[in-house]
């Protein structure tokens, strides 16, 4: 037997497993092989007993003991490692990992690509080697890199550490799964049970780096578990010792902010830079002219969004960007998953945040400062415009500002312009069929929150875009609803009536359904 307690099987011995168990499968050509198998290790480490007719719910060792083996996440006793391997006709030396392996536990860790981004990389070296910082986070927007900048920094400085774990918190385990899986990987099996302490105490003694990704998903909840995690966190932050914490996360955590300061860092990760985009392309097999690569890179620059599109002009095109980005009618392509991809991170707003990307969405990436309070004076005090706009900028990393020249603007990158104009468009329509159907106004339609035109300051030739963005779409859409365009301007005009009733004569609702009408005449 060998003289570790227990043991897991390597990325190679995972391999072995599956490939033995296909032979398996084979050969005894039935659905109950599970059982067979539990049976057959039952009759190994029991061979005194009967095992023939038992189900597998009576062997010796259990089903999710089995599970374990096969996915190789979690420690299981030597003593039934070395069973499991001798039924499926394996050296369990040669599945097993060494002892190089049981320090390092990436397992979780992402299959991703990498390029670009030099400058946030020798920051956040230069953060965990010469500054020792005991946490570390990487937050931004969804597909922005996050895992992938993390997974070669950590490709990088993996020698520097004698323990090396990454773990992803997608599925929002609660935090004793987590302390249970530390402590196995810490103590290596010998220790499956323990607290905060006992980690802090390991973290102390050893230099170790743990990666915790998809951090968000357990964020915003006053649960007892997100509490531990945060308890956990700020141990982390504020003790001695000489590891790190590496959190990755869509959104900043307000916690984190605060600790921040010599021990704690936090880095925002912005879109790709033109020349990292262009090193993308030419590596994926897209090619085309300088100016062609330039216009491309200047619309996406979300790596997630990109390997989308990418593979879209593969196969449409073979490779060829010309044919893609030199088309008038439509610059900016967003295909379903994109669309599903981006709705998932509007969810996480509140209608506030939302309200606020639409009214930068509808000046077309103009709008500054005093405008936005303008635009949204009725409907938010000042204060709250402020701290959404700061949320929205340093916490989701959904607005950016253009800094290039004074006053700042307040702006969205490309394909999120384009997705909250199509969202923006399609949410009117919506509301605006079910103010026909039901003769009743809320007060909160985007087409009473929000103007289609705006008029501070007069800008005609924005103006002019926003009719032909906004106004003729809705119209568009709103027309194919009814049989005749008489018809449609007399339900506008109803509405207008409504709106007069309601007393919202004069506001952006007014305005905007007497634009739909004028363009349906």
């Amino acid at each position: 037997m060998p003289e570790r307690p227990s043991l897991k099987a390597s990325q190679r011995g995972k391999q072995l497993i599956k490939e033995a168990w296909k032979r398996l499968t084979m050969r005894h050509k039935t659905t109950d092989i599970n059982e067979i198998f539990l049976r057959e290790a039952s009759k190994i480490l029991q061979p005194d007993k009967n095992w023939d007719n038992v189900s597998e719910d009576h062997c010796v060792v259990a089903p999710a003991t089995l599970k374990r083996f096969r996915e190789a996440r979690e420690r299981i006793t030597a003593s039934t490692f070395q069973t499991f391997c001798q039924v499926l006709d394996l050296n369990w030396e040669d599945v097993a990992e060494n002892e190089a392996d049981t320090n390092r536990d990436l397992d979780e860790e992402p299959p991703v690509n990498f390029y670009g981004r030099k400058q946030e990389l020798a920051e956040l070296e230069q953060w965990l080697i010469q500054k020792r910082c005991r946490l570390v986070l990487v937050h931004g927007m969804g597909g922005i890199g996050k895992s992938a900048l993390v997974r070669h920094l950590v490709d990088r400085i993996a020698d520097k550490y004698n323990r090396l774990i990454w773990l992803s918190l997608e599925s929002s385990p609660p935090f004793h799964k987590i302390l249970i899986r530390l402590m196995q990987f810490f103590f290596k099996g010998e220790e499956e049970e323990g607290d905060i302490s006992q980690i802090m105490q390991y973290l102390h003694h050893q230099k170790c780096l743990i990666v915790l990704d998809a951090w968000e998903e357990i964020m915003d909840s006053s649960s007892e578990d997100y509490i531990k995690y945060n308890v956990f966190v700020e141990r982390i932050a504020k003790e001695p010792h000489q590891s790190c914490l590496l959190l990755l996360s869509r959104k900043k955590p307000n916690n984190i902010a605060i600790l921040e300061g010599k021990f704690v860092s936090s880095k925002k990760l912005l879109p790709l830079a033109k020349e990292d985009v262009n090193e993308f392309l030419i590596a994926e097999g897209l090619f085309g002219t300088d100016i062609d690569l330039d216009k491309f890179s200047e619309r996406y620059n979300n790596p997630w969004i990109l390997k989308r599109i990418i593979q879209s002009i593969h196969n449409v095109f073979h490779g060829d960007i010309s044919p893609f980005i030199n088309n008038d009618e439509v610059t900016l392509v967003i295909d379903e998953l994109t669309t599903v991809f981006l709705n998932q991170q509007f969810e996480t707003l509140s209608p506030a945040e939302i309200n606020v990307i639409y009214w930068v969405a509808i000046r077309r990436n103009t709008a500054l400062w005093n405008q936005l309070v303008q635009d949204s004076k009725k409907f938010l005090t000042y204060q709250q415009l402020f701290e959404t706009v700061n949320t929205l900028i340093s916490r989701h990393s959904l607005i950016a500002k253009n800094i290039e020249e004074l006053p700042i603007k307040y702006i969205l990158e490309p394909v999120i312009l384009k997705y909250s104009h199509e969202r923006f468009i399609a949410e009117n329509y919506a509301q605006i069929i079910q103010v026909f159907q039901n003769s009743t106004i809320n007060g909160y339609e985007l087409f009473v929150t929000h103007a289609f035109i705006t008029e501070y300051p007069e800008d005609k030739e924005l103006n002019q875009e926003q009719i032909r963005r906004i106004v003729k779409p809705i119209e568009r859409m709103l027309s194919t609803h009814f049989r005749s365009q008489q018809e449609l301007e007399n339900q506008l005009r109803k509405v207008l009536s409504l709106l007069a009733d309601k007393g919202l004569s004069h506001g952006y609702a007014y305005q905007n359904i007497s634009h739909l009408i004028s363009v349906s005449s």
